[in-house]
Order: structure tokens, then sequence, then C-alpha cells
């Protein structure tokens, strides 16, 4: 696995088929919870400075905190997936994480994900809740000529539990909730 990758298409075998990309409500509340996070950051930074050093390092530490999980929280949302049939391929731009069709030992579709077992490494699932257009990108994976098992059913409980987006939604409004929490407390310090 490449942590920087060449674009589908260029200097690889294969054309890109399709990339998709979080379901624009996610990503609308990560671009809002990121502002909103930074919002709060700086006027926790403003209302600290007038503070003593000990009672406002507590605050200014927390509230750096819920911004470093909105910036990543926000760059998950942003990441992309992109299928082809030489392989796929999750980043942003031409800042991509690879799992090449070479590596690629069995693919199983249900309802709700598709599960990319590579030789060696964990298993990769593209779950419905994280992708928009998840029917096109099921459908894509299966028609690419990979070893397909179409399974008619929900993914196992356990796989399910690996799906990101609920999880990140709420860090984003954790990080919201808390910005806005310090920033008040420390308007009352």
């Amino acid at each position: 696995m490449a942590a920087i990758d060449t674009p589908p298409g260029l200097g690889l075998d294969g054309a890109p088929v399709g990339w998709f990309v979080a379901p624009p409500a996610a990503r609308r509340l990560a671009w809002r919870g990121l502002l909103a996070t930074m919002a709060g950051t700086v006027a926790t930074f403003g209302l600290s400075a007038r503070a003593a050093a000990t009672d406002a390092a507590p605050r200014l530490v927390v509230v750096t905190t819920a911004a470093a999980i909105a910036v990543i929280t926000w760059a998950v949302r942003m990441a992309h997936v992109g299928v082809a049939d030489d392989g796929v391929r999750w980043g942003w731009g031409n800042l991509t994480v690879r799992l090449g069709r070479d590596r690629i030992t069995r693919v199983t579709t249900y309802r709700d994900a598709v599960a990319l077992k590579p030789r060696r490494g964990s298993t990769w699932f593209l779950f419905a809740d994280d992708w928009d257009r998840f029917e096109p990108l099921r459908r894509t994976v299966a028609g690419l000529g990979w070893p397909v098992t179409e399974v008619d059913r929900a993914a196992p409980w356990l796989a399910r539990v690996q799906r990101y987006g609920r999880a990140v939604d709420l860090m984003v409004v954790a990080a919201v909730t808390t910005a806005a929490v310090t920033a008040v407390l420390s308007a009352l310090a």
C-alpha cells in the first residue's frame, strides 16, 4: 500500500471507473462544524489572553484538541473513494491510499456494504452510510470482473461496527460543543 499514489489512469494499468464522496449532509456538517469549532477556538484564545497563565492553560489545551478533532473529521469527510479496474483508492486528489487489484483476493457485496479482502492486512469496508451514491459504487465494484460474491442481506454485525460515518459526525458535534463551552467558560473567568 502506498501513502502517495498516482491518479487513476496515469501511469497505472486501467482506466478510472468512478469517484465517490461522502453524503452531502455529512460534508456540510463537517464543514460547518469546522467553522464553528474554529470560531470557538479563536474566542477562547482571545478571552484567555487576559487571564492568568495557570487559569487559561487547561482551557487552551481542551479547545486546541477540539480544533484538531474538527480538522481531522473534516478531512475524513472530504476524502474520495475511487474504484477502477486496477484497484480502490481512498484519499484526496493525488494523496491517496490504494488497495491494488493484485492484492484483492475476494470481494463480497452486501445490501449496505462492499467488503474488499486483501491477501494480507485488514478488509476494506465501504458502507452505504459513509458514501453517497452507494448503489452505483456497489454495481461498479461488482462489474469489474473481480471475484465477487453477492450476498442479499446486510453486512455482518462485526463488519457494521467498522462504519465510521456516525462516529465522525458525533466527533464533529462533540468538537463544536467543547469549543462553545470552553469559550463560555473563558468569558466567565
